[in-house]
């Protein structure tokens, strides 16, 4: 009786012991199957917010040397239909293992030293460059120093969708997240000084200003990134980073007595209690924005309009570069931002163009602020001026008086772009990374700045960036080329 006991026993475990392996089996069929449905694997991550691998060219030579082999075997991972869920399947059974109260992603930089005095910009231009504070390095890194790998992934600037279908304009190169500390469910963007970088930048700015000088006035107005504004300065110093202030202060110093600096980080550490930066992303927020339009009106001598004259939309649930670039922070996740935009009352029409992706642009009617209710969480920031277009034009015709106002920016710019459209007749802005482009579209053979000022009656130029790209020597080669 006991030996039959046994036997039945054994054969109970033997039955679930096949199943479990018909079950893995039927699931490796499964997800084989799914991975070789062509159609359905993805052309980019919306979470991510870039371009998924592309299959490789076949070449005999690739297959000789198993080249072509090894970028297929990449094309399979990195498109594999399923493979943002995984991720964040993933993320979460990681967090099981239990609650992180610090990190900081993409660690590893070193910042220089930022001058004390002036210096031979040229010279200190030309010493040996690291690449930008912004080109993230991998790995994780905890405050006390000890790293532990984890994927990390460049994070494209999130552009606006064209009303074709949500294209992204691809050929605009990215800004990365960058080093990001987390802490008590929020992230904060580290900046990093670099002195060729900087140098150049200042160099950049004054080549403007000599160029446009009788024909317009440069405002110069570097945004600071988060930590700098929201972190103490001792949080900020176990982080590594750079004093923003004290960067900015020597950029200042070393640029044109006629370029006007709208130094805005004051008014935004006076303000740190409030949300002006996102919780999960590298911009500031619509908040921080418009108290630096109050220091640029400060700067030019007229009266910034009331928050309360704004008519307003929200858009919940942002989850931004931080969030994409810290592999889905469950952290970031559990507490997402809202998108508030302020609509501009001298017009909300603009025009914009936008890449096709193969060196043609196609001009669309858009919004200076537009309703992203049905973006995914990770466009939000795209309800601001167009997003990342290389070109756009807006027209308020409540104003005769012919003014017109250039603003060069990259992303921070977005959000500071709503609040000038009231005070001129005609607002241009261009994205630096991709103006050249368009230009060689357009046939304007002139891209240069001073070319547009000229062309346009430009009364102000205004020079609007975040402060890690002031170090990026990639960005700095776009801007070389138009600054002048």
């Amino acid at each position: 009786m006991q030996t039959s006991k046994k036997r039945e026993l054994q054969q109970t475990r033997q039955r679930i012991a096949l199943l479990k392996i018909l079950g893995f089996l039927a699931l490796l069929v499964v997800m084989g199957f799914i991975g070789l449905l062509w159609f359905a694997r993805p052309k980019t991550s919306v979470i991510e917010k870039r371009d998924l691998t592309e299959f490789p060219k076949f070449t005999l030579q690739g297959v000789w040397d198993g080249s072509f082999c090894s970028q297929v075997d990449t094309w399979y991972a990195d498109t594999y239909p399923l493979r943002e869920g995984l991720i964040s399947m993933d993320t979460k059974l990681e967090s099981l293992y239990g609650v992180r109260g610090e990190q900081i992603v993409a660690g590893g930089q070193v910042a220089d030293e930022i001058p004390d005095e002036s210096v031979d910009l040229a010279e200190l231009a030309r010493r040996d460059e690291t690449e930008a504070p912004t080109e993230a390095a991998g790995g994780v890194v905890t405050p006390t120093g000890e790293t532990e790998q984890t994927a990390t992934e460049s994070d494209a600037e999130t552009e606006a969708p064209t009303p074709a279908g949500g294209a992204n304009d691809v050929t605009t190169p990215a800004e990365q997240a960058g080093t990001i500390y987390i802490t008590e469910n929020c992230g904060y963007g580290v900046y990093y000084f670099s002195q060729s970088g900087s140098a150049r930048y200042c160099m950049a700015v004054n080549s403007v200003a000599e160029a446009v000088r009788g024909q317009a006035q440069v405002y110069c107005l570097i945004g600071p990134i988060s930590a700098g504004v929201m972190l103490s300065d001792e949080v900020r110093d176990q982080t590594g980073g750079s004093d923003e202030a004290e960067a900015m202060n020597w950029m200042f110093s070393q640029m044109d007595s006629s370029v006007k600096k709208v130094n805005v980080y004051n008014i935004l550490k006076q303000h740190n209690n409030e949300y002006i930066y996102f919780h999960t992303d590298h911009h500031w927020t619509a908040l921080g924005a418009y108290y630096a339009y109050c220091e640029f009106c400060n700067q030019k001598g007229i009266t910034p309009h009331k928050l309360s004259e704004f008519q307003t939309m929200e858009f919940p649930g942002f989850l931004g570069t931080f969030y994409s670039s810290s592999n889905q922070s469950p952290a970031l996740a559990a507490n997402p931002d809202t998108v508030t935009a302020y609509i501009p009352n001298g017009t909300n029409d603009m025009e914009m163009y936008v890449s096709n992706g193969n060196g043609t642009y196609t001009r669309y009617d858009w919004r200076v602020v537009n309703d992203v209710s049905d973006y995914a969480k990770s466009e939000l920031y795209a309800a601001f001026a167009g997003g990342d277009q290389p070109y756009n034009y807006a027209h308020n015709e409540k104003i005769s008086d012919g003014s017109a106002v250039l603003i060069v920016k990259d992303s921070y710019g977005n959000a500071f772009i709503p609040f000038l459209i009231d005070h001129y007749e005609h607002i241009y802005w261009v994205d630096y990374r991709s103006y050249e482009s368009y230009c060689a579209w357009a046939g304007t053979g002139n891209s240069s700045l001073s070319a547009f000022v000229r062309a346009n009656n430009i009364n102000d130029v205004i020079l609007c960036n975040n402060i890690n790209s002031t170090g990026s020597s990639s960005l700095l080669d776009y801007m070389e080329r138009i600054f002048k």
